[in-house]
């Protein structure tokens, strides 16, 4: 390296690079020498750095020795961005040699598109498994007071998504439960839920509800 350059090494995504090989095989040029010539060109012309997407695989990194003029003037209006910069100035040096440029909006759309489809399965997925874990299968056959709790747990829950739907309802859905549902069997459900939490309570409620059913 010659005191009159500053070597540079510059990471080109597969498509920069494939701009740079149809280049050479237009011009006959070093790729190393279309790069440098290219952030020449886009320093000249006052181009911006080219935005696009960063793709991490297949890329290729390139060494080349940029005169130190042209160095500290990129690194002074653009921080140091050279490979942007070369890819604008590759960019017009494509267009005046007839080289097709890559159609990165497109891409990126289609990138989009299909982010979107993979989120929308993935959320799918999600509610899938979140109904089988809040939808456990209850128990056919209650054998042990553990089968049972299991199975009154699923119960609840399966209750607890159903009432989500008055919850979240009309006053006319409303309507339509009380029409449907018996409160003395809510208030028969709740009051035994409550007291099997409570053994001196339950024996209580045991001895009521027998002296009502006998009554």
């Amino acid at each position: 390296m010659s005191e009159a350059t500053a070597q540079c090494y510059l990471t080109f995504n597969a498509e920069h690079n494939k701009l740079l090989d149809q280049l050479k095989s237009k011009t006959g040029k070093d790729k190393r020498q279309i790069i440098v010539e290219a952030i020449q060109l886009a320093l000249s012309r006052g181009l911006a750095p080219a935005r696009y997407r960063w793709i991490a695989s297949n890329h290729k990194i390139l060494d080349v020795e940029l005169p130190v003029e042209d160095f500290r003037k990129a690194k002074r209006l653009w921080k140091g961005r050279l490979t942007p910069l070369a890819v604008s100035g590759i960019f017009e040096m494509a267009k005046s040699q007839g080289v097709q440029i890559p159609d990165v909006k497109s891409e990126l759309m289609r990138d989009v598109q299909k982010l979107r489809k993979d989120v929308g399965k993935v959320a799918q997925d999600l509610q899938s498994i979140d109904r089988k874990l809040s939808q456990e299968e209850v128990p056919k056959q209650i054998t042990d007071s553990a089968t049972a709790a299991k199975a009154v747990k699923a119960t609840l829950r399966q209750l607890v998504e159903q009432l989500e739907y008055f919850k979240k309802g009309t006053r006319a859905d409303r309507k339509k439960f009380c029409e449907q549902i018996d409160p003395m069997e809510i208030g028969y459900v709740t009051s035994l839920l409550k007291a099997l939490f409570d053994e001196e309570g339950f024996q209580r409620w045991i001895l009521a509800a027998q002296f009502e059913m006998g009554g």
